[in-house]
């Protein structure tokens, strides 16, 4: 072969890269990636450019392969890859083990089944004609019948104009629910915009986090404690109303026990850090992710700290280190320093951490905690209990964890049974008691287009969404009345206003009461999530997504 031939062959052969075009194009096909027509049409060509010097040949080839994983990545619906980089240092501590899961999630088995049929075919189809010319007629009809880009990088929303009638309908008040026995929400009356724009997001943003720095909780307003009762906050990982839908697990008898069950509960964040900040800070209104890394301008806000002024001594209880993304140290910038009120080291750890830290059993911890302050409890307490035992990534030692949603499975049923038989052995105590169960966010386990399994940067509604209960205990209760689901959109700022409604209302004395009393004047929000670089709307039941705090685009749109 001279070779002119052999430029002629080069220039108009992709060869293997075929490959490449036609498993992204039948990925569109399925709405599984996008296509950007522009770069893949440069990176065709460039592929076509015809090498014959066996070095730049090579350098070509490398530069190939670099230009395609980008291109793949840019033509996904997956976050920018500077997300990746700014969790770098978090994912080094991931266990290998999981480290390698996390990168089986990124291709399916019907992707691996569409590639073998495309192997196949085009290994028959190039003896027949040239496989190149076909790509490029694909290629071309997708440049005339395609407008849809990579969501990740259009440049605005849509403008979208609202009737008054819906503007009207859409304002954050109160809905008419049984939670709406309230009177007004503290703070100003915040309207959504009546146009869908970068604009117009843009200021509701602002104006809703103006709005949250004028609120401050009722637990502040000169109550005083008159009966002695303890306070445990449930703090769990990876739990959220859609996990426990897609588990089976949403009608979990542990739900059923609480005596006011928060329906519409906005975590605010995706990740536990700073979900316990959040928490701890709950005396106030939403904070921007910026500012919760910072010290608390206003001690007013923290919640431990208002309890300690009416005579709450603070507790630490967790069921792992508290070492990963320096957790603890988020806990002591809010509450103080704590050692946790039981030693682990003097128990058996029942799990593997996703960073192969130990993990230990939820009914193990809490039991030992329970037989602890039975003998010495002689003031009122407020206790923290954080556990990470439904982690993504964790494996039961000695166990059988399975493929990763079999094995989330089994250990979020292990949290909610444990919890559930704490609640029993509670109920044997005779001692007076709060307990709060507030996940700090959800696992992410059903995943979407954007999101693998288990991906969190994001922080959509099924990671967010998740169920907050209340359950009193105590030989004096007199709860009069039906037990009250809330189902208006409510956050943090509303367990610590419903705190104070239980210190101002005295449950514990004996009278009578109705929970629905309990309920009066909790703080009502509007959802708007964060984590770092990330801030997810939702307004009228659609999410919109900023990762640069100007531009916006719809979350979920095709």
């Amino acid at each position: 072969m001279t070779s002119k031939q052999l430029s002629e062959k080069i220039s108009w052969s992709l060869g293997w890269w075929n490959i490449y075009f036609l498993l992204k194009i039948a990925l569109k096909i399925k709405g599984i990636i996008g296509f950007s027509t522009l770069y893949n049409f440069a990176f065709f060509f460039f592929l076509l450019i015809p090498v014959t010097n066996k070095a730049l040949r090579a350098a070509k080839h490398i530069i190939a392969v670099i230009a395609g994983l980008w291109l793949f990545h840019y033509d996904s619906f997956l976050p920018p890859l500077d997300r990746l980089t700014t969790q770098l240092s978090q994912l080094l501590q991931f266990d290998t083990l999981y480290l390698l899961e996390l990168l089986t999630r990124f291709i399916s088995l019907d992707v691996i089944l569409l590639l073998c049929l495309i192997l196949i075919g085009y290994y028959f189809a190039q003896q027949v004609f040239r496989v190149t010319s076909l790509v490029m007629i694909t290629m071309v009809f997708f440049s005339f019948s395609n407008t849809e880009k990579p969501l990740y990088v259009q440049a605005k929303v849509p403008t979208t104009h609202v009737s008054q009638n819906d503007i009207h309908q859409a304002r954050i008040t109160p809905p008419q629910t049984v939670s709406a026995l309230s009177a007004e929400p503290p703070g100003a009356e915040l309207k959504l915009p009546d146009i869908i724009d970068d604009i117009s997001l843009n200021q509701y943003r602002k104006a809703f986090f103006a709005n949250e720095t004028q609120k401050r909780s009722s637990l502040q307003n000169g109550l005083s404690l008159n009966h002695d009762f303890d306070i445990l906050l449930l703090n769990i990982c990876s739990i959220s109303w859609d996990d426990l839908d897609l588990t089976g697990q949403a009608t979990h008898p542990l739900l059923a026990e609480f005596d006011i069950l928060f329906e519409n509960f906005n975590s605010a964040t995706a990740y536990s850090g700073p979900a316990v900040i959040r928490l701890l800070r709950a005396s106030c209104g939403q904070q921007e992710h910026t500012s919760l890394f910072e010290t608390a301008s206003n001690k007013q806000c923290l919640l431990f700290e208002n309890l300690a002024q009416l005579g709450f001594n603070n507790e630490l209880l967790m069921n792992h280190n508290g070492e990963f993304g320096n957790f603890m140290t988020h806990i002591s910038n809010n509450i103080g320093a704590l050692s946790p009120a039981v030693d682990l080291a003097k128990l058996s750890p029942y799990q593997k951490s996703f960073d192969g830290s130990s993990i230990y059993r939820d009914a193990t911890v809490l039991n030992q905690w329970l037989t602890q302050t039975n003998q010495t409890r002689n003031t009122p307490t407020v206790t923290l209990y954080n556990s990470i035992s439904a982690h993504d990534g964790n494996r039961i030692i000695r166990g059988n964890s399975g493929s990763s949603l079999i094995s989330y499975k089994q250990q979020q049923k292990n949290v909610l049974d444990d919890l559930y038989a704490f609640v029993n052995q509670l109920k044997k105590s005779h001692r007076n008691l709060v307990v709060i169960f507030v996940p700090e966010h959800g696992a992410a386990m059903r995943g979407d287009k954007m999101q693998i399994q288990g991906m969190r940067e994001v922080p959509t509604k099924a990671i967010t969404h998740v169920p907050v209960g209340i359950k009193f205990f105590g030989p004096k209760l007199n709860i009069q009345g039906d037990k009250i689901q809330l189902s208006q959109p409510n956050s943090y700022l509303a367990i610590s206003d419903l705190l104070g409604n239980i210190i101002a209302t005295d449950v514990f004395s004996g009278k009578p009461f109705q929970l629905s009393d309990l309920v009066q004047n909790l703080d009502e929000v509007g959802i708007v999530s964060q984590n770092q670089g990330t801030t997810l709307l939702e307004i009228r039941k659609s999410s919109f997504l900023t990762l640069d705090d100007e531009s916006w685009l719809q979350y979920g749109a095709n």
